[in-house]
């Protein structure tokens, strides 16, 4: 550096100072981009776990809504008794009535039903409370009679409620 004046000097530092000055402007603003396209992915991953979340949360409650119901396609009166568990009892099991209601773009089909007959007390209380708990069938009224043989702790039993059922498609119908 001997041979170099200040003002050659002072040229080559002004620069060499431009020069970074220039690059830390430069890096400075592809940083800025490169912040921006992070948060924008962020903002997708967030997005796309809440729609896994949704997705997630509806698969549970169409998995729910297909226990619940029977599918219409296939609603015998023995899929109706396998729905409900009943299909070993000795009860009689009657449909009263059936009825469609479109809600939406769907047809919900409503059965009337009525289960009834001789059962010992306690049986029928922890059938009542066994229907009632699957949520299956919405019961209307339970009456309970006594027997008019003089059985001991045996009632006349006599439940009506309401049963839905679905047009449901194959892979979805396991209900």
């Amino acid at each position: 550096m001997k041979g170099m004046k200040r003002s050659s000097f002072r040229n080559v530092m002004l620069v060499v100072l431009l020069v970074l000055i220039g690059g830390a402007v430069f890096l400075f603003f592809r940083c800025q981009g490169l912040e921006d396209q992070i948060i924008a992915r962020q903002g997708n991953l967030i997005r796309l776990k809440q729609e896994l979340e949704n997705a997630s949360r509806l698969n549970i409650a169409l998995t729910e809504l297909d226990q619940l119901t029977i599918n219409e396609q296939t609603a015998t009166q023995l899929d109706i008794l396998r729905h409900l568990g009943l299909q070993q009892s000795k009860l009689d099991f009657a449909i009263q009535s059936r009825d469609v209601r479109n809600i939406g773009g769907t047809s919900l089909y409503v059965y009337g039903v009525q289960v009834s007959g001789p059962i010992a007390y306690p049986a029928a209380l922890t059938l009542c409370d066994r229907l009632q708990s699957t949520n299956k069938i919405h019961i209307e009224s339970i009456q309970l009679q006594p027997d008019g043989q003089r059985r001991k702790n045996m009632v006349n039993f006599t439940l009506t409620g309401n049963i839905y059922g679905l047009v449901k498609n194959e892979a979805g119908a396991n209900g």
